[in-house]
This record gives structure tokens, sequence and C-alpha cells, in this order.
């Protein structure tokens, strides 16, 4: 198959595949979530917003694969789907972010850097639904003009700011609380695992791989209109770009899910930290019961802990610590605790 431009049909099918194996895997993680009893309202409610995005945004993309493989001379079709599929994308950044945001802000209390972050999460949806918006009301503009690429390259700067300051205040915070609540001699792969996860480190890489390929191949930002009209952009950014959306959704919604803990007969006693939000995020595990000066340590200001039950005096049984954990029942006002 001939390549046209930068990036080939099949590269391009290639990653709408990759779009779609994600997007179903998206909706199993989305059943699991909402087949939960006793979810908050507002986060029900934006992570239903957020499917809406991507279904959106999936078929945007599997449109420009069909009018990429079917030769046509109009560009103006790519251009529109290309529009909303940065529009569906951003919206689906921003409400993994905000959700991100206020897991830290209720991990922390601090106003201040949690105001610093809606103010990054504001500016960079403001610039890139604009680059979409500007596209989408001036097809005949293209991609490659100079105030849509400006537009999106601003978007993209400061998403990728807002992802990595993020990654950093939450992976710091659950780090801390990691160093009491799982042993050194746990794998270091588990504990990566749920540094990235929980601190939406996956995010921060991915869009700051694409924004290190969007500087450095600034002739043009937009894969699919690459194919089009002429703009040579590396086949790797198109592959990032497809699937940003569905990395964002999968690591909140990991993150949901990861917090929620199995009821199962005979269970080990856990121990919870009851969050005004009911926002759940990662399970941390220890291989023994915390001493009182430990206990005492990993008590947030802002959270209430909880014991369901006395600790084993055996110390090679299993505790769970939970964070956030609306199924435990033990979600309590502060005023109340």
């Amino acid at each position: 198959m001939t390549v046209t431009g930068a990036v080939s049909p099949i590269e391009l099918v290639a990653s709408s595949w990759a779009n779609v194996a994600l997007y179903a895997f998206e909706l199993v993680l989305c059943g699991q979530y909402f087949a939960r009893p006793s979810r908050p309202l507002m986060i029900k409610t934006g992570v239903g917003i957020m499917i809406l995005a991507d279904t959106v945004c999936t078929l945007a993309i599997c449109f420009e694969v069909g009018l990429a493989i079917v030769p046509t001379q109009e560009h103006f079709h790519f251009v529109e789907a290309l529009a909303i599929k940065i529009i569906t994308t951003y919206i689906t950044t921003a409400i993994t972010q905000l959700s991100f945001c206020n897991l830290y802000y209720i991990l922390t209390g601090n106003k201040l850097m949690s105001g610093v972050l809606i103010a990054l999460i504001s500016v960079h949806l403001g610039f890139s639904w604009a680059s979409g918006i500007l596209l989408l009301r001036f097809p005949e503009l293209g991609p490659d003009s100079g105030i849509a690429f400006t537009v999106n390259t601003v978007g993209a700067v400061t998403c990728a700011a807002t992802d990595l300051v993020v990654a950093v205040c939450l992976g710091w915070q659950f780090y801390k609380m990691m160093e009491d609540t799982i042993p050194l001699t746990r794998s270091l792969v588990t504990r990566i695992f749920i540094l990235s996860v929980g601190s939406g480190a996956i995010c921060a890489a991915n869009t700051l791989l694409m924004l290190i390929l969007l500087l450095k191949g600034s002739a043009g930002a937009f894969p699919v209109a690459s194919e089009l009209i002429g703009l040579q952009f590396p086949p790797v950014f198109n592959f990032l770009s497809t699937i940003q959306g569905r990395v964002y959704a999968l690591s909140i919604l990991a993150n949901f899910l990861l917090g929620i803990p199995d009821r199962r007969a005979g269970q080990i006693p856990t121990l919870s930290f009851g969050l005004q939000t009911g926002v759940s995020s990662v399970v941390f595990r220890s291989t023994s019961a915390p001493s009182a000066q430990n206990a005492s340590n990993l008590t947030p200001d802002r959270a209430t802990f909880v014991g369901t039950s006395t600790l084993p005096s055996n110390d090679r049984r299993n505790e769970v610590v939970h964070l956030g954990d609306p199924d435990s029942g033990l979600l309590h006002d502060k005023a109340d605790s």
C-alpha cells in the first residue's frame, strides 16, 4: 500500500483498531463501576459525560479512517472530524484531571495548590477547545494555518504541564502514604504500578511524549489531515493522539475501581479511610499490623481513620487500607467524627 504524506492508511487503521480495543475495555470498566452501589452522583455524572465524549470521538476516528481509505479531493470533512476529535478528547482530559485534582484536595486539603491545578485545567481546556471550534467553524483554514496550530500548541503545552503537576503532587502524596503501608520487600513493579495509576503518571507520560513530537515535528500537528494536505508528521504522534482520550478514561476508571474492596466471606479485617466525597482511590496493603505511631501518621487532615474490627494479634496476617471506600458504609462527615 502506498504512503501518502507522513502516515500510511494501514497505520491509520492500526491506530483506530487500538482505539476501539481500548474503548471496549473502557466500557467494561465503566459497567463494573456503575454496577457498584452508592456511587456519588457527581462522579457518576462525570463518568457518563466522559463515556459519551469517548463514544463520539471513536465514531469520528472511524469516520476519518473511512475517508482516508476512500480517495477524495475534499478535505473539509477530515478537518471537521478532526475538530470533533479534539473537542471530545479534551472533555475526557478535563474530567480526568478534575477527578485527580479533587482526590488531591481530599487527601491534603491544600486549597492553594488545588486552585492552581483548576486554573491550569481551565487554561488548557480553553485553548484546546478554541482550536477545535476554530477548525469546526472555519474548516477551509486547515489545521496547518498559523492561528489554529498556535492555539493548539498552547493547549498542548498547558495540558502537559497540568498532567505533570498533578502526577507529581499526587505521586508524592501517595509515596509518603506507601512508606507506612507497603513494605520495602513488596515488588517494585507493584509499587510503580500503584503510583502510576493513582497519580495519573501514565496520562502525563503520554501527553509529554505527544508534546515532544508536536514541537519536534512543528510542520503539522494533525495526523489524518497530514494524509490529505501534505503535512509531514510522525506516525507515533498519530497513534498517541488517537488513543489519548482512552488513556485518560482508563486511568481514572482504574483508579476508581482499585479503591473498591472485594467483599468476600471470611475477608481479613479491613481498615478504611472514610472520605467526605466518597471518591475511590488506590488500595494500599501491608503485611503487618501498623504500630500506634504509624497508624496516626496514616491519617490525612481531611480523612477519618476507621477500623472495622480489632486487628489480629498474628502480625503475619494481612490487612488492607482503602482510600475513600464508599461501599464500606464507613463514610462520616467530619463534624460527626
